[in-house]
């Protein structure tokens, strides 16, 4: 099992069975999402990440970037969806 834990400005995952700590890396190697996605190529792994549902953005090379935290196991935030707009003399209370 996992706990994470906050130490100066390092975050930290450390294993409950005694097992040493180690950083949590920002973003996902180039590896790490070639494990995740099971593809090397980048298009590949683009098509893979949108279906997957995992957030992630393209950077200046054409590589995909996954933050660290997306795949750490923390609950997604839900956006709260805003009512339709509806004029004032249209308005039920």
């Amino acid at each position: 099992m996992r706990v994470s834990s906050i130490q100066g400005n390092t975050r930290f995952i450390e294993e409950v069975d005694g097992g040493k700590a180690k950083p949590i890396a920002a973003f996902l190697t180039a590896d790490d999402i070639a494990t995740l996605t099971g593809r090397k190529l980048k298009s590949l792994q683009v098509q893979a990440l949108r279906k997957m549902g995992i957030p992630f953005f393209i950077n200046a090379i054409g590589r995909p970037v996954v933050a660290g935290s997306t795949v750490e196991g923390k609950a997604p935030v839900i956006p709260q969806e805003k009512p339709a707009w509806v004029p004032p003399g249209m308005r039920r209370n």
